[in-house]
C-alpha cells in the first residue's frame, strides 16, 4: 500500500514539473508581446522584438530632402527568457490599404537572455515614391518568433 502511496505522488510530482515546463516555453513569446503594452519598462520580459524603435527610423519620409534611395532600418530583438528563441521580421509599406512594397525577410536565432538585431534596407524609387504622394501610408510586416522546436507565432501588423 506504501509503495502505491509513493507511486501516486512521484506522478503527481512529475505532472506539476511538466505543467511548469509547458508554462515556462509558452509564455516566453506571450510575455514578450505583452510587457511593452503594459507601460514604459525598459527592458520588457519574454521574447519579442522592439517595433516602437521602427517609427523613430523612418524620418526621411517627413524630411523636406528626397527620399528617393536606401534607407535602412535596425529593429533590435530580444530573448529575456531562459530557452532559445529566435525572431524573425518583414517590413511592408502599405499605401491605402495595400502592400506596395515589402523588404527582405530577416531573422536571427537568440540563446537565454541575449539581444540581437534585424537589418533591413528600404529602397524607394521615384516611381514608388510616386505612388506614395497624397497617400495615408503604414508600415506594417509579419513576425515571428519561436521558441526552439517547440512552436513558432507569427502575427502581422499595421502600424500608421
Amino acid at each position: 500500500m506504501n509503495g502505491i502511496r509513493a507511486a501516486k505522488y512521484a506522478v503527481r510530482a512529475a505532472s506539476v514539473v511538466l505543467e511548469l515546463l509547458i508554462l515556462l516555453i509558452i509564455a516566453g513569446p506571450v510575455v514578450g508581446a505583452v510587457s511593452p503594452l503594459l507601460g514604459t519598462q525598459q527592458q520588457p520580459l519574454g521574447v519579442g522584438v522592439d517595433l516602437n524603435s521602427i517609427n523613430s527610423q523612418l524620418g526621411f519620409f517627413n524630411s523636406g530632402s528626397t527620399i528617393v534611395g536606401n534607407h535602412s532600418i535596425v529593429v533590435p530583438a530580444f530573448n529575456r527568457w531562459p530557452l532559445p528563441a529566435g525572431a524573425s521580421l518583414f517590413l511592408t509599406i502599405i499605401a491605402n490599404g495595400q502592400t506596395i512594397y515589402q523588404t527582405l525577410p530577416d531573422s536571427v536565432q537568440l540563446g537565454p537572455f541575449q539581444s540581437g538585431e534585424l537589418h533591413f534596407t528600404i529602397n524607394l524609387t521615384s516611381s514608388l515614391v510616386a505612388k506614395l504622394q497624397g497617400q495615408k501610408v503604414q508600415i506594417g510586416g509579419t513576425m515571428s518568433i519561436s521558441e526552439g522546436q517547440f512552436f513558432s507565432i507569427t502575427v502581422s501588423f499595421p502600424q500608421g
